[in-house]
């Protein structure tokens, strides 16, 4: 097991600057009110941020199947008399029409923003956007 010194952590986060980070918003649309959560994450690009975005708005997808009106597997497979397979088809396009997601370059205008509407903003980087 390689053990990585923490005060190289600390530097590394101490000297990134905010060009990696990205604001990422997720949530479900409808009745489930679309954007509520964000998060301040650090990704390659404003591509590799909208992906961590959807897996994040999917999460929140999964944490609601099988209740709230949204099917989860066996539900589709009983209501729609077919096979897994198929049930995973139809998963995926229903849960795809519930999805809302995105994400932006990081400012800091744009985090206070957020926070004054009330948002749930999650923050790692404050060592860091406090700063600013």
């Amino acid at each position: 097991m390689k053990v990585i010194p923490f005060f190289i952590i600390f530097v590394k986060k101490e000297i990134m600057g905010t060009e990696n980070l990205f604001i990422v918003g997720y949530g479900l649309s409808g009745g489930f009110g679309g954007i509520q959560n964000y998060v301040v994450i650090e990704a390659s690009s404003e591509s590799d941020a909208e992906d961590q975005a959807r897996l994040m708005s999917v999460e929140e997808y999964e944490s609601y199947a099988g209740s709230n009106g949204l099917r989860d597997i066996q539900d589709i497979m009983d209501e729609d008399e077919v096979d897994e397979d198929e049930a995973y088809e139809i998963y995926d396009q229903e849960m795809d029409s519930w999805l809302d997601y995105e994400a932006e370059p990081f400012t800091k205008e744009r985090l206070d923003e957020l926070n004054e509407e009330g948002y749930n903003v999650e923050n790692r980087f404050t060592e860091i956007t406090d700063k600013l």
